[in-house]
């Protein structure tokens, strides 16, 4: 089943993101983001502005599962290229706009226990 667009859509199943390289791993409930879902299991993810999509010091490139990743809404497109990440090789999400319907890898330095 595809997902859908967290931006007025109906919120994805959820799923687990592993996260390298600290080999942290949790569950996404549904409709939750990877950035709330990490923050509810006792992680800090590293950002500026707390989730609001303001400071894109979130993003995460995501390894493996990237089809399991909700569609890239208006606001999360606009600020992946205000910082030249639009249209890399590389899959690269803001996780406080990213909600998945089943398993990713994601790598993003930082992340740890608070």
């Amino acid at each position: 089943m595809p997902l859908a667009d967290p931006i007025g859509g109906e919120p994805v199943a959820g799923g687990r993101v592993e996260v390298a390289p600290s080999g942290i791993t949790f569950e996404v409930r549904p409709g939750e983001t990877v950035f709330e879902a990490a923050g509810r299991h006792g992680y800090h993810w590293p950002t500026v502005c707390g989730g609001l999509g303001t400071c894109r010091t979130c993003v995460m490139t995501v390894v493996a599962g990237g089809d399991a990743c909700s569609a890239i809404g208006p606001w999360e497109a606009e600020g992946l290229a205000e910082i030249g990440l639009a249209r890399g090789a590389e899959l690269v999400r803001m996780a406080c706009q990213t909600r998945i319907g089943g398993a990713i890898l994601v790598r993003k330095p930082g992340v740890r226990p608070m």
